[in-house]
């Protein structure tokens, strides 16, 4: 008897990784698609099946710990995935053998499985809330045992109650560790490649493309680009007039138009307080010229509106440099661009200024 429940509790366990695994992130929200819902029910239906073929046999009852893969389906699927896994171990409980016992279980497992669906419309589901709802399923299958299936083992009851709450709360424990794990992992991989303020890359990352791009250029016939220096215009005022708080407004929709602006592949960066970069690969010098411009008028042509409600109109200067045109060395982009940039702003800022001359 508590063999079979070991090797429940160990099964049980090793699901847990592999469905953290398989749907990582996922877990966190239930606003899945129905067929998502019904693939995560397949998943804690099938392990049910599993739980109850290597449970035991007691008075021609099956023990097992299939109401966990139930309040897992709830707690991480909704209703579609508690549904799906209900029908997938009503279906091979009877398979199994069909008998009173299978018929009663079957019920009982549908009506244990209303509180988990209860508890799953909260918002967070704590460790504490997977203690009350094990409680209450289990004195529901207990109940059974005992008054509808004659089990009346006080060995059995201890043995199903000791390793169903602790397999339980294992599972929890499992997910809800694993999945944050995940998302931080996920998280701290975004802060090491994008700015956290305009979504678009940083400065560090915008390096490492650009010096791939080098290495392109270097071992590509033909191959050319362009490189895109951008501050905003009179930003300090902005800060100073407004405050911090709405220059962060200015900065944020700032990085949401330059992406407007850009083609897909065209990786675009924050790379210091209020200045912006972006890289034209497989991109002429007409082209790149045409896209400087586009951004231009896509800053200036339209108020960005503030946080306060007030509108504030925008504008920036570029700098652009273009390989083979400008320059023979790409590394040498960089220094083009600065250097009409700060032609841009000298001679009357809100303009485009690009670099014509080869070094």
């Amino acid at each position: 008897m508590l063999k079979e429940l070991f090797v429940n509790l160990t099964i049980l366990i090793t699901f847990n990784y592999l469905f953290t695994h398989l749907f990582k992130e996922r877990l966190v929200h239930k606003k899945d698609s129905i067929s998502f819902q019904a693939v995560k029910g397949l998943a804690c239906g099938l392990l049910g099946v599993i739980l109850m073929v290597f449970g035991f046999t007691y008075q021609h009852s099956i023990i097992d710990l299939r109401n966990i893969p139930i309040m897992i389906a709830a707690l991480y699927g909704g209703w579609v995935s508690t549904a799906t896994a209900l029908v997938m171990i009503a279906a091979g409980r009877m398979l199994i053998t069909m008998n009173t016992s299978a018929i009663y279980s079957v019920i009982i497992i549908c009506i244990a499985a209303i509180p988990s669906l209860i508890v799953s419309r909260r918002k967070k589901v704590q460790l504490k809330h997977a203690f009350y709802l094990l409680m209450i399923t289990n004195s529901m299958i207990s109940f059974s045992f005992y008054f509808l299936i004659d089990l009346h083992s006080n060995e059995l009851h201890l043995y199903f109650w000791i390793v169903s709450i602790a397999g339980g709360m294992l599972s929890l424990y499992i997910i809800d560790h694993e999945t944050n794990a995940h998302l931080l992992f996920k998280q701290y991989k975004f802060q090491a490649h994008f700015d956290f303020l305009t979504g678009i890359y940083n400065r560090r990352k915008f390096e490492e493309i650009t010096q791939a791009l080098y290495q392109q250029a270097a071992n590509t016939p033909h191959f050319q680009f362009a490189l895109i220096y951008m501050d905003i215009d009179h930003f300090k005022t902005i800060n100073d007039q407004y405050g911090h708080h709405e220059g962060d407004q200015v900065l944020k929709e700032l990085g949401s138009r330059l992406k407007q602006s850009i083609r897909n592949t065209d990786p675009a960066a924050r790379i210091g307080g209020e200045e912006f970069a972006v890289l034209l690969p497989n991109c002429t010098l007409d082209k790149a010229a045409q896209i400087a411009e586009r951004i231009r008028c896509a800053v200036s042509d339209a108020p960005i509106r503030l946080t306060n409600g007030e509108e504030l109109s925008v504008t920036i200067s570029l700098g652009a440099s273009h390989y083979p045109n400008n320059t023979e060395h790409p590394e040498s982009l960089p220094i083009l661009a600065d250097q009409m940039l700060y032609k841009a702003k000298e001679t009357g800022r809100n303009k485009v200024c690009f670099s014509e001359k080869k070094e």
